[in-house]
């Protein structure tokens, strides 16, 4: 009796091997676009972020550019400033300043290395900006200065002799800063030192000249920038920065306090509105601004990418447009995305 031996023949053996392979074929795409729908809706999350970020960052800050707590800065304002760090720190001649960036780089790529020449900026940037650590080649720097988000004006009771007394100086820090003195006719706006039992020491200010009557507001004066540069990890970010006095130190040795607040933003392009009566009348970029006192809006794009891998790799150069600044980006697998913004001044409505 002759006997079989099981098993599978080599015709078998193929076909089961290239229906394995069909089936792994068909796992691999549905890892590979399922892979693809997670970095996009990552990414796309991202750049929500991102946007909601801006907002939320930048719109006080531009409301409350100008307002010095009962006055504006453009109103009847003196200040009581011996020396400065550079001719931009704490400059209250306008509560809005900008620089256009007139060197536009060929592409527009994550993490490009910082620009230190100011002459790429119109006006030519502030030389602050080089000791901070440069902003990326294209893109646009925005300077405000006014009260800070969130604080709030005491009463003054009383003032001489290089001492002003509030009613409460709890919400003014214990650092040496910069404060504005309002009766909400004029302003005055000088360094001060927070001292014992709410008396606010300065050394230069308004020693009854011009005349605060009691009732008179203080409220915190901010210098902050807006700008996008590259982090030390190699990666483009929104950055603001903070004009702040070093411990003991005065405007004469103030420089930028910065950090990376919003990741991904690799491009922002800013337009200053022009207008009569706090009604704006035309957009400008910076370096068409004759009178910075006349800005009472500020209208800002920003360019913003996601991670590698997020959208399908073009075939060819993209390119963006923020206002009328072309911007083109690499071939590349990255998701991008355009915002715009644009917020009006606080102080064209007082």
């Amino acid at each position: 009796m002759k006997s079989r031996t099981a098993g599978f023949g080599l015709i078998e053996l193929m076909i089961a091997m290239g229906l394995g392979l069909l089936v792994l074929a068909g796992v691999l795409v549905i890892f590979l676009a399922q892979r693809q729908a997670y970095q996009n809706s990552t990414s796309q999350a991202l750049i929500q972020d991102a946007d909601n970020a801006l907002s939320a960052i930048i719109t006080p800050v531009v409301r409350g550019a100008g307002f010095t707590g009962c006055g504006t800065i453009g109103n009847g304002v003196v200040t009581y400033v011996a020396s400065r760090n550079t001719p931009l720190t704490f400059d209250t001649s306008s509560a809005v300043k900008g620089f256009e960036a007139s060197s536009m780089p060929a592409t527009i790529v994550d993490g490009a290395a910082n620009d230190t020449a100011v002459g790429d900026w119109t006006p030519t940037l502030d030389a602050s900006f080089l000791t901070a650590g440069g902003v990326e080649q294209g893109s646009d720097v925005l300077v405000l200065i006014g009260a800070p988000p969130g604080a709030s004006p005491v009463g003054m009771m009383s003032f001489g002799a290089g001492l002003i007394k509030v009613n409460d100086s709890s919400g003014i820090t214990n650092t040496r800063q910069m404060v504005a003195l309002s009766d909400c006719g004029k302003s005055s706006i000088f360094e001060i030192n927070p001292a014992a039992s709410n008396n606010l020491a300065y050394t230069l200010g308004p020693n009854g000249t011009p005349v605060y009557p009691s009732g008179s507001q203080v409220i915190q004066i901010q210098q902050t920038a807006f700008f996008v540069a590259t982090t030390t990890a190699g990666q483009s970010a929104l950055f603001q920065g903070v004009m702040t006095m070093p411990s003991g130190g005065s405007a004469a040795n103030a420089k930028w306090a910065i950090s990376a607040i919003v990741p991904g933003v690799i491009n922002m392009q800013v337009l200053y509105g022009i207008g009569v009566n706090g009604q704006t009348t035309q957009y400008v970029n910076a370096g068409a601004v004759t009178n910075w006192g006349a800005v009472t809006s500020v209208r800002l794009g920003f360019l913003i990418e996601g991670n590698q891998a997020s959208s399908t790799a073009a075939t060819n150069q993209t390119a963006f447009k923020l206002f009328n600044t072309a911007l083109t980006v690499p071939m590349d697998s990255r998701l991008r995305h355009t915002y715009y913004m644009t917020v009006n001044t606080r102080n064209t409505t007082l």
